[in-house]
């Protein structure tokens, strides 16, 4: 085999978490650009399953960076909350954006090469040794000795499996979807600009929602249709999903027969949680997403900055124990709240009676009042959020 190549930093996995940090190492000295290497199984654009929704939290990360966002994207001014009889919403302009993950994704890829730093794609990793001097990363074309690695390969990940990182208090939450062509003059979602959460098989046994998702797909409205199984309560039993999507869908005049099932996991976030160990740090979907909304992107670019700054401090003190990554993430306001939200999640999934759901749906309506979902300061806007509730018992 070829000689080992040295690098500083190798980053495993080029989606959202990893290129974010690739972006704020380079925003902070674009010399990083010839000490690191990002690496990944597929090549871009490639094929990725999410709901695709970006909030102001990702967007503000974005516009950090200077980045603009340019791949096509669908605004959601209005998100409705479903559980049975009730219905909340709450409006932004927008509220939030739906992008395709391939594009998205391609691009976030794209930004990083501009700047200099090498993506190698189609190059999957087969093996991982950690040694006293650096990590050793054996991939299909080479073999890697990194001083740094940082595992942004999805709640899959392969660096977690090859260094046994074990069960560390985290789980792992379940997403099914679909989607259907649409005519986007007829349907409502489309013209109304509104995004759908139906809760109403919280009390099946279902931890988590239905959702409608309108967005373009290579120019064709396609609406984004899917369940998400937080498993916020692991010990309860596991719902049918492929059922629970099967009867949402039939709810709305579709058969889950006629179109493309698509499955993944989402390993949630846990305060609690492991995050580093020498010279590897974990970031996105393999150290934790939100598991209340199942909201990934946003949160994944968010463990960019506080990444580069970790890795940064190391080099600069020649310490690669990383003893102090859990607490940046837990002192930072991004994951402050995603901690808050894993709480929530477990307190809103043990619920499994009609008559509580329906008053904890009550709390529910001042919690969406006070979400700064238009604020870049994270502070209520009074003046343009607007609650609606329709139907109220």
């Amino acid at each position: 085999m070829a000689d080992a190549i040295a690098v500083d930093v190798l980053i495993v996995g080029s989606g959202p978490a990893g290129s974010s940090t690739a972006l704020h190492l380079l925003q902070q000295d674009p010399n990083w650009a010839q000490r690191m290497v990002l690496v990944d199984k597929a090549v871009h654009p490639r094929e990725k399953l999410c709901g695709g929704g970006i909030t102001h939290l990702g967007q503000n990360i974005l516009a950090q960076l200077g980045l603009t966002l340019e791949p096509r994207s669908f605004d959601v001014r209005e998100v409705r909350l479903i559980y049975r009889d009730k219905q909340y919403s709450f409006f932004g302009n927008p509220v939030f954006r739906i992008v395709r993950r391939d594009e998205f994704d391609h691009w976030l890829v794209r930004q990083v090469e501009a700047r200099g730093a090498p993506v190698r794609q189609g190059e999957a990793v087969q093996s991982v040794r950690v040694c006293d001097e650096y990590v050793e990363v054996v991939t299909e074309k080479a073999t890697f000795q990194a001083q740094v690695v940082v595992a942004a390969d999805g709640s899959r990940s392969f660096v977690r499996r090859a260094l046994k990182w074990g069960n560390d208090g985290t789980h792992v939450s379940r997403l099914l979807e679909v989607l259907t062509p649409e005519n986007s003059h007829n349907t409502p979602e489309f013209r109304e600009r509104v995004a759908v959460f139906d809760f109403t098989r919280m009390t099946e046994g279902m931890q988590g929602y239905y959702w409608d998702f309108p967005s373009y797909v290579q120019g064709q409205a396609m609406m984004n249709r899917g369940v998400f199984d937080s498993r916020a309560r692991p010990e309860r039993p596991k719902t049918d999903l492929k059922e629970d999507l099967r009867i949402s869908l039939a709810e709305r005049q579709r058969d889950l027969d006629a179109y493309k099932l698509k499955g993944h996991p989402i390993r949630w976030w846990n305060g609690n949680g492991r995050f580093s160990q020498p010279r590897v740090i974990l970031v996105g979907d393999a150290a934790g997403a939100d598991p209340l909304f199942g909201e990934g992107i946003s949160f994944a670019l968010g463990y960019g900055p506080v990444a580069a700054a970790a890795i940064a401090d190391a080099f600069a003190r020649r310490d690669f124990s990383f003893a102090d990554y859990k607490k940046r993430l837990l002192a930072d306001p991004l994951f402050k709240q995603l901690d808050i939200r894993t709480r929530l999640a477990r307190f809103a999934y043990l619920m499994k009676y009609p008559w509580l759901v329906r008053a904890g749906w009550q709390v529910a309506r001042w919690v969406i009042r006070l979400t700064p979902w238009r604020s870049p300061e994270f502070a209520p806007s009074r003046l343009h959020l607007a609650v609606e509730s329709r139907g109220e018992a």
